[in-house]
């Protein structure tokens, strides 16, 4: 009875810790992540409040992001949130524990530890566009995992034209992460696609493609034409060049394809380029090929250098077309410099 006594007092007599144990490593596995806890130097105290919080800053004078308290009768615990934790943020995490009648008890701080990215397009999201032989792709995502006391995820899909932003499928409320729509789009066209997720409280975020894609018609072209490059104008956070699509109708023939600027001179020319190629048979050309991550040939882009190599002054410039020595087909480009 004497050593159990004695070790009761030294028990009551130690330092009261709190530790907290988030995840293994330094990137959280899901948005609710479990937290475990153990008390040490609570002597006989059978009732606790857990109170965890996090923060963006390490001194929780910032933003406190999560604050949820609860009361248990055990001294080691393991706390599931019920809510995610905000996208792609870094957080710094603190347990504070009040026993019966008692001092509240603080861990040691926990973090930096990285939220996952809530929601991420997969395919087709190339940041210099994507470009399929099928009429109707198949789109791809990846959300964040969450437990059941905060989800499930479920998706709203849509696809529009990017000239107009008129929506041309798309679909809402599935669970799934890959979506294929059950009409053809059309071909030569530019679209962009977009996923809208949420949870059944309410939290929800949307994410949009980095770039457009398309869809190429292997048919032969019946006119001949020289599309709108894009982007226009350029250079964008995502591409650095401008990209020039154009079809050849039958026989195909002998093409030029030169940057002016506004006075007429010859900046750049682009066909025939450094392969030296000018004679091109019917088809379509300029576009990436299927599955290349790109909607764009590389080998019919301007970068906005001149003959020289140099960099052209930013303003208006004049892409001119033409085949076997017909009327030329313009189109105007704003280079926004560098």
């Amino acid at each position: 009875m004497l050593f159990a006594a004695i070790a009761m007092v030294s028990e009551s007599l130690a330092a009261q810790t709190v530790l907290l144990i988030a995840p293994p490593g330094v990137n959280l596995p899901s948005l609710t992540p479990i937290f475990t806890t153990r008390l040490r130097g609570f002597g006989a105290a059978r009732s606790f409040r857990y109170n965890l919080q996090s923060s963006t800053l390490p001194d929780f004078l910032g933003d406190i992001v999560l604050d949820t308290s609860f009361v248990s009768t055990d001294s080691m615990a393991s706390i599931e949130l019920s809510r995610p934790l905000p996208s792609d943020a870094n957080l710094f995490f603190r347990l504070r524990v009040t026993a019966e009648n008692g001092p509240t008890v603080e861990s040691p701080l926990v973090g930096s530890l990285h939220v996952p990215t809530w929601l991420v397009l997969l395919r087709p999201n190339s940041p210099v566009g994507d470009q399929f032989d099928s009429r109707r792709p198949e789109f791809v995502w990846r959300s964040a995992p969450v437990n059941a006391l905060a989800g499930p995820w479920k998706y709203d899909v849509e696809i529009t034209i990017t000239t107009n932003g008129r929506p041309v499928g798309g679909t809402t409320g599935i669970t799934d992460t890959i979506f294929r729509l059950d009409a053809d789009l059309e071909t030569n066209v530019f679209y962009k696609w977009n996923v809208r997720a949420y949870l059944p409280r309410g939290e929800s975020v949307r994410a949009a493609s980095l770039s457009t894609f398309g869809v190429q018609d292997p048919a032969v072209p019946t006119t001949t034409l020289l599309y709108q490059n894009f982007p226009n104008p350029f250079p964008t956070p995502m591409a650095f060049a401008t990209c020039f699509w154009f079809d050849l109708s039958e026989p195909g023939g002998d093409v030029s394809l030169d940057i002016l600027d506004l006075r007429g001179n010859v900046v750049r020319r682009l066909i025939p380029g450094l392969g030296a190629q000018r004679e091109f048979l019917p088809g379509k050309y300029g576009r990436g090929q299927p599955g290349a991550g790109s909607n764009c040939d590389g080998r019919f882009i301007w970068d906005a250098t001149g003959t020289d190599g140099r960099t052209v002054a930013p303003g208006v410039y004049i892409a001119r077309f033409r085949v076997n020595n017909g009327k030329p087909i313009f189109r105007s480009m704003l280079f926004r410099g560098r």
